[in-house]
């Protein structure tokens, strides 16, 4: 998928067309002190969380509109904490370590700032809000045409799948995430900003949020592992690939104890390669010739033992 980040798209056979079930299905109380036209409201699963609309504001460098940093990070705080609300509700808990993971996820974030263009331009990577979606499933989907060499009019369909799949995903809070880059660019004599999505990936922590269908040679599931990362083809080759490898990197190391981290790399992606050896990663397994027979490229699973002192950005904030 281009310089900077290697795309490791899923098989399409693992993007799902159906979500989790949230619940059991509405049906009406059996007590006569309750009229009959009364339903019961539809239960929730304590892990699913629903889409909120996304609200927009005609200033985009005031404190208070949806495309600032300190928006973003409220707006992700209440939707991961939508989950233990819900619990409570339907007397169904998580585990305190389940409940610590959400917290770590809810005040993530890494700032990355770098010059370009005689421009200021910021890097915001942290967990996807959910009305990011849309935007997510059309990158995601942008890239997958391009490694499948899928003809531009399956666009539409991909990105439906993908927007499927990140739902089924989302449902697995906290044991996988999804992590979004916003790229913020002004003119250094400007306020206002422009912001963009610019990169995502996809970050499994352990067993229980590992993909079943995962790519070939296959890592081990109660391992962190890394997949679908990319990078919007116009902001390519200005490093943002290697600080959302950084970042998932230093996410991995608060949310796990487990510290060998996999992900895949196409054979035929040499610049993608290259920049995760010089990251510490190694070859552990190859694809087999056989993999040419389910229409895909041969991939390398490659492996790092994070440290626990390793800080990737060059800005932590946390709650901002």
């Amino acid at each position: 998928m281009g310089a900077g980040a290697s795309p490791l798209p899923q098989p399409l056979s693992s993007l799902s067309l159906s979500s989790p079930r949230p619940g059991p299905g509405p049906g009406r109380l059996p007590s006569l002190s309750f009229p009959r036209n009364k339903r019961r409201q539809r239960q929730r699963h304590p892990l699913s969380l629903s889409l909120s609309p996304l609200r927009c504001s005609p200033s985009p460098h005031s404190p208070h509109s949806p495309h600032s940093p300190q928006t973003q990070q409220q707006q992700l705080v209440e939707e991961l904490e939508e989950p233990q609300q819900q619990t409570q509700q339907t007397q169904t808990f998580l585990s305190p370590s389940s409940l610590s993971k959400l917290q770590t996820l809810s005040s993530f974030s890494r700032t990355h700032h770098f010059p370009d263009n005689h421009k200021s331009a910021t890097l915001l990577i942290r967990p996807m809000l959910d009305p990011e979606i849309d935007s997510v499933s059309d990158l995601l989907s942008q890239s997958f045409i391009q490694t499948l060499f899928f003809p531009p009019n399956y666009v539409k369909l991909l990105a439906f799948l993908v927007k499927n799949y990140l739902l089924g995903r989302r449902a697995l809070l906290p044991h996988a995430t999804v992590l979004v880059g916003i790229y913020y660019s002004a003119d250094t004599d400007a306020q206002d900003q422009h912001a963009q999505l610019a990169c995502t990936a996809e970050i499994s922590f352990d067993e229980h949020g590992a993909n079943a269908a995962s790519s070939t040679p296959f890592p081990p599931p109660d391992c962190p592992y890394i997949c679908n990362m990319t990078v919007k083809d116009s902001l390519r080759r200005k490093g943002i690939g290697k600080r959302l490898l950084n970042t998932c990197e230093d996410l991995i190391t608060e949310m796990t104890d487990k510290r060998d981290l996999y992900l895949h790399c196409r054979m035929v992606d040499k610049v993608p390669l290259s920049m995760y050896r010089k990251a510490g990663y190694q070859i552990v397994k190859t694809d087999s010739f056989l993999v040419w027979l389910t229409l895909q490229r041969r991939k390398y699973l490659m492996c790092k033992t994070l440290c626990d002192d390793v800080i990737g950005s060059e800005t932590p904030t946390a709650g901002k």
